[in-house]
């Protein structure tokens, strides 16, 4: 972005599929009674794309923040990452904690994935 908001985009050749990766919280956020879950989304091209969180197979918008779209240099594709705040007890009240993708470079979305139950306390 540039000035009073000129925005510059690169264009590709080609598309590309992005790369998701959810991290859970760490044992020292959760002691300290918070827990975020990180949705990192890579190397996707267009822009386009939208991050939906789900607790326990059912849509949740709160405590979600998502950073703007990034363009690398590199190779000229996106990245953006997702966050979803809990309190400690609300997220010891799901197990099932997903970061959901679409894209138009995927058939139907992109699902990234844990169980609370099976992270380490």
């Amino acid at each position: 972005t540039f000035g009073k908001g000129t925005k510059v985009e690169i264009k590709r050749r080609e598309n590309a599929k992005p790369s998701v990766f959810i991290f859970h919280p760490s044992a020292d956020q959760l002691a300290g009674g918070s827990a975020t879950v990180v949705c990192l989304v890579n190397g996707f091209y267009p822009s386009a794309l939208d991050v939906v969180w789900k607790l326990d197979g059912v849509v949740t918008k709160t405590g979600v923040l998502t950073s703007t779209k990034q363009q690398e240099s590199s190779d000229n594709t996106y990245s953006l990452s997702s966050t979803l705040t809990l309190t400690k007890a609300e997220y010891n009240n799901h197990n099932l904690y997903s970061c959901e993708v679409t894209h138009e470079t995927v058939q139907g979305s992109l699902v990234k994935s844990f169980k609370r139950s099976d992270c380490s306390p």
